[in-house]
């Protein structure tokens, strides 16, 4: 009965409307998750709410006006998107703009602003290797075609993310694309072979520095080290089990007084489920689920191969990104830095999700 209230539902209408019920939604967790931290660290309880209040009117204008863009033109400069998001992730390597955050330099530094260029260079991949598809589509079963000239272009990508380092987004960009080829046709056991080499590539990225491995283990086994490599995913456990049913109340988390670490980006579902006990993770699993069925309806109904490849890279890159930040807040996978679409703080994801998020309503026009 639900399903079929649902499918009476114009897709492009749930579809907006999960993006704005989401983003209100990421605004007033980051309010009640940083705001502890904003006081301490800025004297400001309402600095990480104003600074992603402005993120998000920008990402909304950008939403807009990209979900009226004329798509002919992603397509037929394919290749210069392509060139444009590498020469992006080289930028993070100038000395004069790049920006070291820990371990890793993964920042572009502009003075006023900075922004993590594979926000928005992971969507200039999924361009150039939905265009590749669509043209290819006849002999996408032939494995030089399916597999290799669709894989090859991904390589620069990964070894720019691995030098910076960024494990998770390179995870992350390699699912997506296979799941691309998949859809669009090509072999499974032709991927097999593909897919078994990267596994032992970044196993054996694993072996070559000892904190990836130390993370792994601390993964595996957090307690066995709860005061290092352990604490943020016990204390993740803690928040989970604190929020019960119904949570402690919005603004309430005692978690988010500098027990757990990256409370307003990373780990911010665990905040939610902290105050808003399941109940409230339910509904935001729920919101979710609507925008990524409805993601997927505007990808039936799309007529042109370019449109569809597209399309279904967007929304399962989204979906795999929920599914990641999710994992790793319950424990099921190491952390990967990878932010929660929509909710998480952060300039870049907020802004460059909403850009794809209007993307997919342009395209959708395209079936007319």
């Amino acid at each position: 009965m639900f399903k079929n209230y649902l499918n009476k539902i114009e897709p492009k209408n749930l579809f907006l409307i999960s993006v704005l019920i989401l983003s209100i939604f990421g605004l007033i967790m980051v309010f009640s998750s940083s705001s502890v931290k904003g006081m301490e660290d800025y004297a400001d309880s309402y600095y990480f709410l104003k600074k992603q209040g402005i993120f998000l009117c920008i990402g909304l204008i950008i939403f807009i006006i990209f979900s009226k863009v004329e798509t002919n033109f992603l397509e037929k400069n394919h290749k210069l998107f392509y060139g444009i998001g590498i020469i992006m992730l080289l930028l993070v390597f100038v000395p004069i703009l790049g920006k070291k955050a820990g371990n890793a330099t993964r920042w572009i530094d502009l003075g006023l602003f900075s922004f993590q260029p594979i926000e928005i260079s992971k969507y200039m991949l999924l361009i150039f290797i939905a265009k590749h598809l669509a043209t290819k589509s006849k002999r996408i079963k032939e494995f030089r075609i399916g597999v290799i000239s669709s894989t090859l272009p991904c390589i620069p990508y990964a070894v720019l993310l691995i030098m910076q380092p960024d494990y998770g987004n390179t995870v992350l960009l390699l699912t997506t694309i296979f799941a691309m080829i998949i859809i669009s046709g090509a072999r499974l056991s032709h991927l097999v072979s593909i897919f078994i080499v990267l596994s032992c590539s970044f196993y054996t990225l694993i072996l070559m520095a000892p904190y990836r491995m130390q993370r792994l283990l601390s993964f595996m086994d957090p307690y066995a080290d709860p005061q290092g490599s352990g604490h943020q995913i016990i204390q993740s456990y803690v928040a989970l089990a604190k929020g019960g049913l119904f949570g402690v109340g919005l603004g309430n988390s005692s978690q988010k007084l500098f027990f757990l670490p990256a409370q307003h980006n990373d780990f911010i579902f665990s905040i939610i489920a902290e105050e808003l006990g399941l109940l409230g993770s339910s509904i935001l699993l729920c919101l979710f689920g609507f925008l990524i069925y409805s993601g997927f309806k505007i990808l039936e109904r799309s007529k042109d191969l370019f449109s569809r490849n597209l399309i279904a890279g967007i929304v399962i890159m989204t979906s795999l990104q929920i599914i990641i930040n999710l994992s790793v807040t319950v424990g099921l996978m190491p952390p990967k830095g990878i932010p929660l679409p929509l909710i998480s703080y952060g300039g870049s994801s907020l802004v460059f999700t909403l850009l794809a998020m209007g993307l997919i309503l342009a395209l959708d026009k395209r079936r007319k």
